[in-house]
């Protein structure tokens, strides 16, 4: 059976009988935002968690597996005590300033430990990522935002090729981050400035508040310096990243846990990566988005998206437990 026919499988089986037979003990579900408005720098991007399903999914959580702090995760990397009972802990992406204002409380509230992964170029109005400012122009698109001309305008810089053109929007996602004056090109045209989006929006975390996070007994980890794709970057550049954004933190805001969390993915990335950056002490811990399936490297953990969908957290689970399964002897490479 495929994996995609025994995921849909699972979703008809109670979800403890599938996880029993993944053998899978760590769950490490990962969250970019959670709100329950329209937030312009990522709602053309992806599909999030409202208040109610975010709040859902962590007492869904805590009824079926036991929460675990990061230093549990790195104490059992170390060969201290196994995490040998079903358990999770909670991580999300980006350092986005609902994570303060609107996830915090709701752990707090329910006792369940997390940690925070920023990118440091970003901390204290920094600026905002690629993806992100790409989606803040698509929110100038709805109907009714923009007049013909200046939709014309548009699709004259991103004109459809082929005979299955891609959609306007999907033509935007696909701008590489290195074709700046293009960005700056649609920004003009659409009447957004990037800057003042950043000022009066205000993204990211403060240095306050990530401050107020450690003190709660929150941990902060590193996301990279501005969000690249890995894949995308030389040997010596993945390393500047990491050691940039692990550094920061350190200096900064005093962090002294070494937990990394790759943006968009960890596809692609080599073993020399892992081997240079744990030997150079880098990092304790590293963390990737493939879902519950082991990784070539013992301390690189996959982690299990709980977004872009509306399902609940047992649906998504059981499918991920049936392809933990299915992959169990075949782990990534």
């Amino acid at each position: 059976m495929s994996p995609s026919l025994l995921s849909k499988a699972a979703a008809q089986i109670p979800m403890e009988w599938v996880r029993s037979l993944s053998a899978v003990s760590l769950v490490v579900p990962y969250y970019h935002m959670v709100s329950d408005t329209n937030v312009p720098h990522v709602s053309h991007l992806y599909r999030f968690r409202t208040i109610a399903e975010f709040t859902a999914d962590v007492e869904y959580l805590l009824r079926h597996f036991k929460p675990v702090a990061l230093s549990d995760i790195v104490n059992a990397l170390n060969g201290g005590n196994a995490l040998d009972r079903p358990c999770f802990h909670l991580t999300f992406d980006d350092g986005f300033r609902e994570m303060h204002d609107i996830v915090a409380p709701i752990l707090q509230r329910l006792g369940a430990p997390a940690t925070f992964f920023l990118n440091t170029a970003f901390i204290d109005g920094g600026g905002l990522a690629h993806h992100n400012v790409l989606s803040v122009l698509l929110d100038r698109l709805q109907p009714g935002e923009l007049s013909p001309a200046g939709y014309q305008r548009v699709e004259s810089l991103l004109p459809a090729t082929g005979s299955n053109a891609a959609t306007l929007q999907e033509r935007f996602l696909s701008i590489h981050c290195t074709r700046k004056s293009l960005v700056h090109s649609l920004a003009e045209i659409l009447d957004v400035d990037i800057d003042g989006y950043v000022r009066q929006s205000r993204p990211y975390l403060s240095s306050e508040q990530i401050i107020a996070l450690l003190d709660k007994g929150f941990n902060i980890g590193a996301h990279s310096h501005d969000h690249p794709l890995y894949a995308d970057l030389t040997l010596p550049q993945q390393l500047m990243q990491t050691r940039m954004s692990l550094r920061l933190l350190d200096t900064r805001l005093g962090v002294s846990a070494k937990a990394f969390a790759f943006p968009f993915t960890d596809h692609g990335v080599e073993n020399a990566f892992f081997n240079a950056a744990y030997s150079e002490g880098l990092m304790d811990v590293s963390f990737g988005t493939a879902g519950l399936v082991s990784h070539f490297h013992p301390r690189n953990i996959e982690r299990v998206s709980m977004e872009k969908t509306s399902a609940p957290a047992a649906r998504i689970l059981a499918r991920q437990f049936a392809r933990a399964t299915y992959f169990r002897r075949r782990p990534l490479g």
